[in-house]
């Protein structure tokens, strides 16, 4: 018999570490009712994958795995990266985001791929992507010997990055191998040593980027993502903005990139 929908409830609370028994006390139900459904000596009703949608804290991908496997209808069911309301969402960033911001700002997806920049970030990274100045992947310019090379406090700033991609290998197959792949290349060897330094951690550390001419650049970046979408695959977006940490970054910055429009 097919136990996708058991398979699919197992996996989900694991991912959530709970037991069956602090599943089923979340949702109103049994554990054994839990162990039944898991083992598939029971079907879900529909209100039994509403409770669970409702009840716990799940990510739209979550929720949508649930309603596909349950066999009920999915009101979740993501859109296709080239849907129109995936463009539409990127153009609303775009326009009411990127647009008004004075530095470099991105949209990227769950994989760190660029899907829109601002002017300012495609004159900043120019020549590191595509043909029109926009890098490809934020993660793979991150992580490449050129951008790396620029950065006089790798060591201390690449702290940050690290924890990061931790949390981003979780959601992303393709994050994750690329953060296995840089670790095995010893990218972040110097991470342990740096949590045993008997030094205090910064509160956070920005990226002190090299110039060819001027002072280094100081900057740090915030990342925001929309609080009310019901799609996995626009869950996953994130803008990133980047600041520039003191007067002078600001100035050479403002000096050096087109305005914001």
């Amino acid at each position: 018999m097919d136990n996708a929908f058991g398979a699919t409830l197992r996996e989900m609370r694991a991912q959530l570490g709970l037991s069956q028994l602090a599943l089923a006390q979340a949702i109103g139900s049994t554990q054994r009712h839990v162990s039944f459904l898991e083992t598939g000596r029971a079907r879900p009703s529909q209100a039994m994958v509403t409770r669970l949608v409702s009840d716990l804290r799940l990510s739209a991908a979550q929720r949508a795995a649930l309603f596909d496997a349950s066999g009920f209808a999915n009101p979740f069911r993501p859109a296709r990266p080239t849907a129109d309301r995936m463009t539409q969402v990127l153009d609303m960033l775009d326009a009411r985001v990127l647009a008004h911001w004075p530095f470099p700002a991105f949209v990227l997806d769950a994989e760190w791929n660029v899907l829109r920049a601002n002017a300012q970030a495609a004159a900043m990274f120019a020549g590191a992507g595509t043909a029109d100045n926009a890098p490809v992947n934020l993660l793979t310019l991150f992580l490449s010997p050129v951008f790396r090379a620029l950065v006089e406090n790798w060591q201390e700033a690449s702290t940050a990055l690290y924890f990061r991609l931790q949390g981003a290998a979780e959601s992303s197959a393709l994050v994750s191998e690329r953060f296995a792949q840089a670790k095995a290349q010893g990218l972040f060897d110097h991470i342990p040593s740096v949590i045993r330094s008997s030094e205090e951690i910064p509160i956070f550390v920005p990226i002190v980027l090299r110039q060819p001419q001027g002072p280094a650049l100081q900057i740090t970046s915030l990342v925001g993502r929309l609080a009310s979408t019901n799609d996995a695959a626009i869950e996953g977006f994130e803008v990133e903005l980047m600041i520039p940490v003191d007067a002078q970054s600001e100035s050479c910055l403002l000096r050096n990139l087109p305005a914001a429009s």
